[in-house]
């Protein structure tokens, strides 16, 4: 099968644009319709009539295929982002109860490998215990 730009000398047949699928029947020698970015197809009768019920054939088998992913950007991906913010919402909303957080002072970016510190009372490493305690707990 040979490709032919419109506009272009041919000979008599017939020439089927795949693009747009417009049939040109040439009865005698002429000119293409169209100009240089249209192409057509030189091609038999029986040839047009095999191949056009394949394209009908795809149509129809693809078709149902279109309309489910049509359904699931529209409809599916903006219920699953809407309900994914309402998470989000409601994991805020839940995290601050009486002013503080329910996390109880965990930060993801801080390591905890001796617990927390505890302020003025000399607790964490290197620290001096009072001289009138004793060593061991006795």
């Amino acid at each position: 099968m040979l490709m032919t730009k419109g506009g272009t000398a041919v000979e008599k047949g017939l020439y089927w644009n795949p693009m747009d699928g417009r049939r040109v029947t040439m009865r005698e020698d002429g000119i293409l319709p169209g100009d240089g970015n249209q192409n057509y197809m030189n091609i038999s009768p029986a040839g047009l009539l095999f191949i056009a019920p394949l394209f009908g054939m795809m149509y129809v088998i693809f078709l149902p295929l279109l309309g489910i992913g049509v359904f699931l950007v529209s409809w599916l991906v903006p219920l699953i982002g809407t309900l994914a913010e309402a998470a989000i919402t409601g994991v805020k909303v839940c995290g601050r109860i009486n002013g503080r957080s329910s996390f109880f002072n965990w930060n993801p970016t801080r390591a905890y490998f001796h617990g927390f510190h505890k302020k003025g009372k000399g607790a964490g490493r290197g620290s001096v215990l009072p001289s009138n305690t004793k060593k061991g707990g006795r």
